[in-house]
């Protein structure tokens, strides 16, 4: 299009060059008369509208019955209807009225309508899944700037599934009036996976160390299988931020690499990474200082820390002070202190002075506790594990060690407890805590078959809810039965950590177990236990639990066998400590666990017919190898 031109002249000047050649006259199409600017205008019409109100035009427009009519609102308006989205073109003219005014008319002509979307060549995904990935809907307006989006999207979508060298593209076909079908043409060929990945220059790490720092971006081979091999955008931009930070962990602090040569081979089956790494030197923790608004003496402050002087610098050790420092300043009510690493690199020692420097803001207190997205677990459930209360000035590790304590209840998604604040608009000084959690399911019900040399064939089964009507109660009964008629045991168990809304826990089993020994004789058991608890700290818990059970021997098969000292009745108490430091209670997968117990019987006063004295100890560590293993 000319610059200097407006549409309607252009228009206009095709129109007569057309018409010369076709040897025939040509109307001039109408337009906006420059002697009418700087009238009145008497009336506006809006022409070509089909699905558009008027109201929404005139809303729009400058133009107005009443108002001079002036070559800036005409360029104005213009541009205003574009900016609705609606419109594919847009034309004014004008026409004298009555009494020296001038009526402006509006001719639009509307984007078309998608009457329909379809995919074709996705032979590796499903339509399904790709209809959930754009945004344009059927019966939606046509919208250039939309389908650009939703082609992206889509790229994007491919690329995350392995499908690197998919391409899409668009066509749009009409139909009917001003309905259209939009199509997208996909190219997905196979999923290109990796042959090789070389590290060059490195001389600190082998490939092969440096290759399993990638989690998501693995060599492939014939028999590779799986997902791992696939070339992933978004997964290897992650793998590149994990070998910089697996660099920087062990101290190479000027680490850095080039940007990855990825090679595709001819049949484009196979791909080719390689990747120039410059490592620099191995640095080690120098001085620690702190400066800024200090409000502890520096001894104290250095006192916490993890990265200690003369040792190899870790980019983690670093973190994990900045966050001590960090819950240092919040537990004296300091929400939005920053604590700033300030680090010196001495090329000359190959060391690294850190310099702390606080920024303490203003004092913040708790606002409003918020629950939000538990629709079976009662806010008491949740309210009573945390550590921070309405009102109270802020504290960073009692708000970390409150959401600790509701991620271990188990009865959430793992990750799904998030602790947000929001400062309020009225009080500057003032943080709500909304606590977002999404439940998971806590129920289960688990049925198992087995052959045993003794039971033979059994049968078992577990019906089991750790948060029995949201209230955080645990229950638990079992079964086993097997072909031999025999063995048979039945298990009932029932515990509510805060019994009666105290702190006591408390809780009971009931059992009865029958049990053969081969070519000797039977066992038959029946008991119970009971149990209460209380909490010595955050942490630890200490229990009583009084058991008693009854062990009744039948079937003697060798009358030789003295089965008296076995028999009788089992009265005892039993006393325990347990420390529970998991991550979850139920899917644990981080922390530690120990307990200590010392069970007595036979004592005066428990009556029974067994007497001993049993110590045990418990512990248990838990750490990810690989994966999710």
């Amino acid at each position: 299009m000319h610059p200097k031109l407006p549409r309607f002249a252009l228009s206009l000047l095709a129109a007569v060059i057309g018409g010369v050649a076709a040897g025939v006259a040509v109307a001039a199409p109408p337009a906006v008369l420059v002697s009418d600017y700087g009238k009145t205008i008497s009336i506006v019409e809006v022409e070509g509208l089909k699905r558009i109100e008027k109201d929404a035009v005139l809303a729009k427009i400058s133009n107005q019955a009443g108002r001079k009519f002036t070559a800036e609102s005409v360029k104005a308006d213009i541009r205003a209807l574009f900016g609705m989205g609606f419109f594919e073109d847009i034309s004014v003219y004008s026409e004298p009225a009555e009494q020296g005014a001038v009526s402006v008319h509006v001719v639009v002509k509307e984007l078309p309508v998608i009457a329909e979307i379809d995919f074709v060549g996705n032979e590796q995904i499903k339509t399904e899944d790709l209809r959930e990935v754009i945004k344009l809907k059927e019966w939606a307006i046509l919208d250039v700037n939309k389908v650009k989006q939703d082609l992206a999207a889509l790229q994007k979508h491919y690329e995350d599934k392995g499908y690197y060298l998919a391409r899409i593209s668009h066509s749009v076909v009409p139909i009917k009036g001003d309905e259209v079908k939009l199509v997208f043409r996909v190219e997905d060929f196979d999923k290109i996976e990796i042959k090789r990945i070389t590290f060059l220059n490195n001389k600190r790490f082998t490939d092969r160390e440096l290759k399993n720092v990638l989690q998501e971006t693995r060599e492939g081979g014939t028999f590779s299988g799986g997902s791992a091999s696939t070339f992933k955008e978004t997964g290897f931009k992650q793998d590149l931020q994990r070998l910089t930070y697996w660099y920087l962990e062990h101290g190479y602090i000027k680490f850095k690499h080039e940007s990855p040569v990825v090679t595709v081979s001819e049949d484009k089956r196979w791909l080719y990474i390689s990747i120039y790494v410059d490592e620099g030197q191995k640095f080690s923790m120098g001085s620690t200082d702190f400066s800024g608004d200090l409000l502890f003496e520096k001894s104290e402050l250095s006192g916490g820390l993890g990265q200690l002087p003369g040792e190899t610098f870790s980019i983690s050790k670093r973190n994990a002070d900045i966050q001590y420092l960090t819950e240092k300043y919040q537990d004296l009510g300091y929400a939005f202190v920053n604590v700033i690493p300030r680090m010196a690199l001495n090329d000359d020692t190959r060391t690294v002075d850190i310099d702390y420097s606080f920024e303490k803001g203003s004092l913040v207190y708790f606002g409003d506790i918020n629950v939000r997205g538990n629709t079976k677990t009662h806010d008491k459930v949740i309210r009573r594990e945390l550590r921070i209360s309405e009102g109270e000035l802020y504290s960073g590790s009692r708000l970390r060690i409150s959401r600790e304590r509701v991620e271990r209840l188990g009865f959430f998604a793992p990750g799904e407890v998030l602790f947000n604040s929001q400062p309020r608009r009225d009080q500057a000084d003032v943080l709500d805590i909304d606590i977002e959690i999404k439940e998971r399911s806590t129920g289960t019900i688990t049925l198992g078959a087995g052959y045993g040399t003794v039971q033979k064939f059994f049968f078992t089964t577990q019906i089991s809810e750790i948060n029995l009507a949201g209230r955080g109660q645990s229950i638990s009964l079992s079964a086993n039965y097997s072909a031999d008629r025999i063995t048979r045991s039945l298990n009932l168990g029932f515990t509510d950590p805060y019994a009666f809304d105290t702190l006591w826990s408390a809780g009971f089993d009931l059992f009865a177990i029958n049990f053969p020994i081969p070519n000797r004789y039977l066992t038959r058991k029946l008991g119970f236990d009971v149990r209460a608890g209380h909490p010595l700290g955050d942490y630890t818990n200490f229990f009583v639990t009084y058991k008693n059970e009854g062990l009744q021997i039948t079937r003697v098969q060798d009358p030789e066998i003295d089965t008296s000292t076995d028999q009788g009745v089992l009265s005892s108490v039993v006393f325990s400590v347990v420390r529970d430091l998991r991550n979850n209670r139920f899917e644990t997968t981080a922390g530690n666990y120990q307990s200590a117990s010392l069970e007595t019987a036979g004592v005066a006063g428990l009556g029974g017919d067994k007497q001993f004295f049993k110590v045990g100890l418990n512990t248990r560590y838990y750490r990810r190898l690989v994966g999710d293993l």
